[in-house]
């Protein structure tokens, strides 16, 4: 099964969320943002298996240790478009076609 986000309900202790990482930097770095906002949670990794790492949250900071999960993954986010040259000539075609679009709206008058 795909799934789109990264926590779930924990599968034994339903007073815990479950948010897990595949790459170990971006885990780090979730895991140094929930020491600094001093919050407690469980760390296991999967040696066995695809050697995910898993951090279990009490359910009353899940709130917080989700924005924590969006902070890391905006953090390692890269560019929908990443040539910037491609990504400012495609704003630039798209305000032209509005600019048309306005300019024939206007005259049709």
């Amino acid at each position: 099964m795909i799934s789109l986000i990264n926590f779930q309900d924990h599968p034994t202790n339903r007073n815990k969320k479950v948010f897990h990482f595949n790459n170990e930097e971006h885990a780090v770095y979730f895991e140094s943002l929930l020491t600094k906002d001093k919050l407690q949670f469980e760390k296991q990794i999967d040696e066995k298996g695809d050697q995910r790492i898993y951090y279990g949250v009490h359910i009353r900071d899940f709130e917080k240790a989700k924005k924590i999960n969006y902070l890391t993954i905006g953090n390692f986010r890269k560019p929908f478009i990443p040539d910037v040259f491609f990504r400012y000539f495609l704003i630039s075609i798209s305000i032209f076609i509005v600019g048309l679009a306005i300019v024939g709206f206007i005259l049709s008058d």
